[in-house]
């Protein structure tokens, strides 16, 4: 991010913050300060902070969920080029991603979902662009920096009340897209045509937000985080679709991956379709059995490895499933993640030509205490299956290899488990 010209008292604020800990994260032993960190941030950015705003705006609307149907929506508009494709920003740090998301400057209007007016009409032109638009803004007054985070959607910085906003270049629209939109095809329908001719999800959930998708007297704004799970189902259930007729795999294959502190470890059996998703928040003190473990590297999971770890019930593992015909009910346990690692392993399987059985375990380590969207789960996973897998002749094999790239015990997670107790007559 730039480097801007500050004020001698911004300049104070900015070094304070940069030095010192909240007594907040202090406590919770964080080694970065998101709130002193948004102090910094607010220092650096707030000659940019204006009433009028002219850039290179990302193709994203911004739609929130309270008070639906009549919700605060809007652009969002940014001074400066800011990355906003998921698969881009794979490998930043969180501090990089919170400070270029929060660069960006949230067009608020109240308003209901269902709704037309110049704009939309702009907000629209903008979101259904696959590169970002030039654009002007003025907003009501200058936007006010508060750094806003989320399980689902991206973290968002400065924000104010809307009056006007301005295309002044031409977007490049695919055509496909146009049609889709002119034809008033069903969204559920569009997007998954859309899918199946290689447009990335995350620009299929803006569509959906954005309400350009559908007929047009059905047509409405969807709330960010909504649209992005919905479309994660939406896209998975297709892929599902047709991996549900493909060849079964022949040998169990595990694909690991790590990225901001989220472990995946992703195991696929021989057999139908069939999916679950384990979910576990680490403790200091498992995070420290595992530095245990990998120093004692010749013990194995059945020694005494874990000798030294009492289970006392603190421990947090949620568990997930769906057999082959799939869920109807919403993965309470664990929102928009599941979706979204669900959707990446049907990706996967749908370009293996090949169906499995699926779990996929999530550790999420303590280093991660601040979040950055379920872009980040989908993308951890996708890059799982980038990496070569891990090749096994039995399951047993499979199981063992995880149990040494897990910090909480196997045990603990076969014993939630539905597939891992099933057994099928060619493990015998």
């Amino acid at each position: 991010m730039a480097n801007k010209i500050l004020t001698s008292e911004a300049r104070q604020e900015t070094a304070g913050a940069v030095r010192r800990m909240c007594d907040n994260c202090k406590r919770t032993g964080r080694v970065w300060c998101p709130h002193n960190a948004a102090l910094e941030i607010r220092a650096r950015l707030s000659g940019s902070m204006k009433q009028d705003m002219f850039g290179p705006t990302p193709p994203h609307v911004f739609v929130g969920h309270n008070f639906y149907p009549n919700v605060y929506w809007g652009p969002l508009v940014s001074s400066q080029p800011v990355e906003d494709d998921p698969s881009a920003m794979y490998g930043q740090t969180l501090e990089q991603i919170i400070e270029s998301r929060a660069s960006m400057v949230r067009g608020m209007k109240r308003g209901l979902v269902k709704q037309g007016g110049r704009l939309l009409d702009e907000a629209q032109q903008a979101v259904r662009s696959i590169k970002p638009v030039d654009a002007e803004a003025h907003f009501k007054k200058a936007p006010r920096f508060s750094l806003e985070l989320d399980d689902i959607t991206h973290p968002i910085g400065a924000s104010a009340p809307i009056e006007k906003f301005k295309v002044t270049d031409n977007p490049i629209v695919p055509k496909r897209v146009d049609e889709l939109h002119e034809e008033g095809v069903l969204a559920n329908a569009a997007l998954r045509e859309l899918l199946l001719e290689g447009f990335d999800v995350h620009y299929l959930s803006k569509l959906l937000t954005a309400g350009i998708l559908g007929k047009e007297e059905n047509r409405k704004l969807v709330p960010t985080k909504w649209a992005i799970t919905a479309t994660d189902d939406i896209a998975g259930k297709r892929f599902m679709e047709s991996l549900r007729d493909c060849r079964e795999l022949e040998t169990p294959l595990v694909y690991s991956n790590t990225y901001l502190d989220n472990h995946f470890e992703i195991l696929l059996l021989p057999g139908n379709w069939e999916y679950e998703q384990f979910e576990a928040a680490l403790t200091k003190e498992l995070e420290e059995l595992k530095r245990k473990r990998a120093a004692r590297s010749a013990l194995t999971y059945s020694s005494a490895a874990w000798a030294d770890w009492k289970y006392d019930g603190r421990i947090n593992i949620s568990e997930e499933h769906e057999p082959f015909a799939g869920r109807t009910a919403y993965a309470d346990s664990q929102g928009g993640g599941y979706y979204a690692a669900r959707f990446a392993v049907a990706e996967a399987l749908f370009h293996m030509k090949r169906q499995a059985r699926a779990i996929v375990f999530r550790e999420i380590g303590t280093g991660y205490d601040i979040p950055v969207g379920v872009w980040e789960v989908r993308e951890n996973v996708r890059h799982a299956f980038l990496n070569e897998p891990e090749r096994f002749a039995t399951r047993e094999a499979a199981l063992a290899h995880i149990s040494e790239k897990l910090s909480i015990p196997l045990k603990e997670y076969m014993k939630r488990s539905k597939i891992l107790l099933q057994r099928r007559l060619n493990e015998f």
